[in-house]
């Protein structure tokens, strides 16, 4: 794997990694649970930190000071990403400010208004202001009728005991309103694009080893002897070892050498019925991929076969190569039929 950048390495298998998690990434998700956490209140830890740092302003409002401890000041960076994952559920508004909490979506009302507000006047109101009888009342708090019909989206939950902060971050589950670090952790992360023929090879039942050759393959990174040739190395023999007749490369080992031509032809017999095999293995897997609806248990059987046949094809030349030893065609297929029958019954 040393062939194929972290930045790859550590994207999601749905987006063409084998989804590592940098640590820098997993620390800022961690930044962002403590600041949930401090803003959730009802422990000791989060009464102990706004007694210490927010005794005469408010969280959102607050400015970063020198005085402050690191973590404390990493929970105030990370406000910006907490703004985009929460929401606000009304009961009455009495612990809801009006002018700096983000009770409108993922904005305050100080936002939405560009400022225009004298901060003192309004220090200190919460919510219960524009609230009357469980009913939205922001007439002669808000400077357009757009705004105040914003408002009147929110809903009042009258079910709540007091208001509350819910977790509304991607992946959560129907709303839940519950913390999720794997919703975090999405939050924060950097997306890319999706790669459906990468993330079809990391399916269940096969074994790890398979699977990782397989995405090696898939990225061009097994290292062939036209690649140690790029890397300056000196080698003695270019051919391919499984026909002796061609320079070998990731395409002529795989999909073009007499001898795996055979392998793949047995193999796409058994998924296809006869039908002639692609010589690229993104072809193979878009096939499969498209045609994965016919059986449930057909589609994990063509997974097995396909990350089996690579493997063995590539353990073959290694053997040959490294120790010297050579396993007919047969043989290498009867060794990839005993691995579908174990992993794919």
């Amino acid at each position: 794997m040393h062939a194929i950048s972290w930045d790859q390495l550590c994207r999601p298998r749905e987006e063409g990694g084998v989804g590592l998690r940098p640590l820098h990434t997993v620390r800022k998700a961690a930044c962002v649970k403590m600041a949930w956490r401090f803003i959730k209140g009802g422990s000791l830890w989060a009464e102990w930190m706004a007694n210490r740092y927010l005794r005469r302003t408010n969280f959102w409002a607050c400015r970063i000071d020198n005085n402050f401890s690191v973590t404390f000041k990493a929970i105030l960076r990370c406000r910006p990403v907490l703004h985009t994952a929460i929401c606000r559920q009304m009961k009455d508004g009495t612990t809801t400010d009006l002018w700096l909490d983000p009770w409108l979506g993922s904005r305050s009302l100080l936002e939405l208004l560009g400022g225009q507000l004298d901060r003192e006047a309004g220090r200190g109101l919460t919510c219960s202001r524009i609230i009357r009888d469980g009913v939205w009342r922001p007439e002669g708090y808000t400077y357009t009728a757009q705004l105040a019909e914003e408002i009147h989206l929110i809903t009042i939950d009258a079910s709540q005991t007091e208001d509350t902060w819910c977790w509304a971050g991607p992946g959560t589950g129907g709303g839940s309103g519950l913390f999720c670090f794997r919703s975090c952790y999405d939050l924060v992360r950097t997306h890319h694009d999706l790669a459906g023929e990468v993330e079809f090879i990391w399916g269940k039942g096969v074994a790890r080893k398979m699977q990782l050759c397989a995405y090696r393959l898939l990225r061009g990174r097994l290292m062939t002897r036209d690649r140690l040739l790029r890397f300056g190395m000196q080698i003695p023999d270019a051919k391919c070892v499984l026909c002796n007749e061609d320079d070998e490369s990731m395409e002529h080992l795989f999909f073009v050498c007499p001898m795996t031509w055979h392998i793949w032809t047995e193999q796409c017999a058994q998924l296809r019925g006869g039908v002639g095999v692609d010589r690229d293995i993104r072809s193979i897997l878009s096939w499969i991929r498209d045609h994965r609806g016919r059986d449930p248990g057909w589609a994990r059987r063509a997974r097995v076969r396909l990350a089996a046949s690579v493997w063995h094809i590539w353990k073959e030349r290694n053997r040959r190569i490294f120790e010297g030893l050579t396993t007919p065609p047969v043989g290498i297929l009867h060794n990839i039929e005993f691995d579908v029958s174990v992993m794919a019954p």
